[in-house]
């Protein structure tokens, strides 16, 4: 039977529209071979003018999937064959951690909303899923329901902020962990590379492909051979809404995430780099999120980014209690 997920996460982006989280957007296409669906969720505040489809392939934040992949979603989430739209529209949640309920003049984003749920009401099978783009497809006459069917519906409407919008957020500032990372920028005056991996850092093997996927770090200031990490509630106290949901590994999502931290503590020091992990609670907050006071958080940044230049040899620095090491040898 063929994966009912592609109908869930269309309706799950309605459902979460409905909710109030009106920057919800998606871009359907088929990919180059012709053989697999794909779809990108992202938020509209990351909105690339310069692109007619906002260019959500780049945003810092997204959700994907294909249905090449079956019932993975977003490359790590294994939802069972009969996932409902609830749980589809949490994981989505999960990874978009920027978006946030918004009145219709915060987003700009209304008359999408609305061209959205006539869109929905057009697509209830498979054979109906909607195309924005693909080779050799000309998108003038709008998106089409169902690849090959020739039944077209009208292209959504371009982002254009309404004048009393509240003004599109710099991608850096969206997200505490791009706050920090920002912050320990300015502190040593050296650019960092986000997302950095090392073929040394890997995951557990998929179940499906017995691949082992990197681990990207958030920050790595390879000048200094420094690998700085952002760790926000999930990674020191149980949130269920989150955790319980198995990952591709067969392992739910909480206890693969405190795996992969105490992987990061043991084999980052090994490999000659100093790991400083710092911690939301470092700082004012509430509810887990930075309570942001960029002079304040400056020079208790700076002070975390002093103590990891005084150790002599690389290791682990963590106000708050670090990740259980691993056992050096890992798979």
């Amino acid at each position: 039977m063929d994966s009912q997920l592609p109908l869930r996460i269309l309706e799950a982006v309605g459902l979460l529209h409905r909710l109030g989280y009106l920057g919800l957007r998606i871009l359907p296409g088929i990919n180059a071979s012709g053989t697999a669906w794909r779809i990108v969720i992202f938020n509209v505040t990351e909105w690339n003018p310069e692109d007619k489809f906002g260019d959500p392939y780049n945003a810092s934040e997204t959700c994907l999937y294909t249905t090449a992949g079956g019932n993975v979603f977003n490359n790590d989430v294994q939802f069972p064959e009969d996932v409902s739209r609830i749980s589809v529209a949490e994981a989505i949640l999960a990874a978009l951690p920027s978006l946030q309920r918004s009145t219709p003049g915060e987003t700009g984003n209304l008359d999408y909303v609305r061209w959205y749920a006539q869109l929905l009401s057009q697509v209830t099978r498979l054979s109906e899923l909607p195309v924005a783009y693909a080779d050799y497809f000309e998108d003038a006459e709008g998106w089409e329901l169902g690849w090959g069917s020739g039944r077209r519906f009208q292209a959504p409407p371009r982002f254009l902020p309404e004048p009393d919008a509240s003004p599109v957020p710099d991608k850096a500032g969206q997200r505490d962990e791009h706050y920090v990372l920002g912050l320990c920028a300015e502190v040593l005056g050296l650019p960092y590379v986000g997302q950095q991996t090392f073929d040394w850092l890997r995951g557990e093997p998929s179940l499906k492909t017995g691949a082992r996927k990197a681990l990207p770090v958030d920050g790595y200031f390879e000048e200094l051979g420094l690998v700085v990490e952002y760790h926000e509630r999930q990674h020191s106290e149980p949130v269920p809404f989150f955790d319980n949901k198995l990952t591709t590994t067969g392992m739910l999502r909480g206890a693969q995430r405190k795996l992969y931290d105490a992987r990061k503590a043991a084999l980052i020091p090994q490999h000659g780099l100093t790991l400083l992990v710092i911690d939301y609670r470092d700082f004012s907050h509430k509810k887990g999120k930075i309570l942001r006071a960029p002079a304040q958080d400056r020079k208790i940044v700076a002070a975390l980014l002093a103590r990891a230049a005084e150790v002599a040899e690389p290791g682990v620095i963590a106000p708050f209690s670090a990740p259980p090491q691993e056992a050096p040898a890992t798979r």
